[in-house]
């Protein structure tokens, strides 16, 4: 029990840390405004295609969101070269080192006995997860009142 319970705070600091990488090394106002733009321009293109417009023109805006959204995914994968190398660090080398092979822990809402390693992804993935899912709201909802105050005070 005293094993799961350090396993748990491990996979609560790495998930942190993760997400503070991230949060660093990206800047989301300016990913969720490109995201933006690559929702109008799709838009644009299934509209221009819709109404057959010329090749020419639907390479030239497909070109674009093309480019954008490989602005989008390099932005997004920086922090993977700083996070990725951790987890390995931390799951092949200090676990191994630290915990039994041999270590199982039960998840004690759904008595579910796992291997430590599986115990770790799991509480780190889910923990991600719904962190990083309800920072992306807040982030959102901030961006969506920014917008209307700017739209009222132009007003």
């Amino acid at each position: 029990m005293v094993l799961g319970i350090e396993l748990t705070i491990i996979a609560v600091i790495y998930v942190f840390f993760s997400v503070g990488v991230q949060r660093k090394l990206v800047d989301m106002k300016h990913m969720q405004e490109v995201q933006e733009v690559i929702k109008q321009k799709s838009k644009e293109l299934n509209e221009m295609a819709k109404n057959k417009e010329s090749q020419e023109k639907l390479m030239a805006k497909q070109k674009e969101v093309t480019s954008l959204l490989g602005q989008s995914m390099r932005s997004q994968l920086k922090p993977m070269f700083v996070v990725l190398p951790i987890f390995f660090v931390v799951y092949y080398l200090v676990f191994p080192a630290v915990f039994p092979s041999t270590l199982k822990v039960t998840v004690p809402l759904i008595s579910v006995t796992l291997g430590y390693q599986t115990y770790f992804i799991a509480v780190a993935f889910v923990l991600g997860l719904a962190l990083s899912g309800g920072l992306m709201l807040r982030d959102r909802l901030r961006l969506a009142k920014e917008k209307r105050l700017a739209a009222e005070v132009q007003q």
